[in-house]
């Protein structure tokens, strides 16, 4: 298993973890339910959205591996209609989710990656 798939199976712990997390305080914090949807909503598309860049990319490896000449682009569209998409979502039913919250939510991913790719550096220096 390479570093990258590597990193990608413990940001879907980290994110599984942070999601039952989020369900508890959905559940205990009626006041704040909006807020906590939001956040759950968005950082499901976050995570659906990597998942789907790290399959672009093993296909993109395998390319260029076999070198067969065929263009192979990593979804930028895809993942926006994703992000697009949990907008709508946000801004239909305001009732039920939080925009801000939802936008936020939406980096989970990203961020959770550069952490543990800086924790995983530092740990091979030692």
């Amino acid at each position: 298993m390479d570093d990258f798939s590597a990193t990608l199976k413990t940001v879907q712990n980290v994110f599984l973890f942070f999601l039952s997390f989020c369900l508890a305080a959905w559940a205990l914090l009626v006041d704040y339910r909006i807020y906590i949807a939001g956040i759950m909503l968005g950082s499901i598309a976050s995570m659906i959205s990597a998942r789907f860049l790290a399959w672009k990319i093993n296909k993109l490896a395998a390319a260029a591996i076999e070198q067969t000449g065929r263009k192979v682009t990593l979804g930028f569209l895809t993942r926006a209609a994703i992000a697009g998409f949990v907008g709508l979502v946000a801004v239909r039913y305001p009732e039920h989710v939080a925009l801000s919250t939802t936008i936020v939510g939406y980096f989970f991913a990203q961020l959770a990656t550069l952490v543990l790719g800086i924790l995983s550096i530092r740990k091979s220096k030692k």
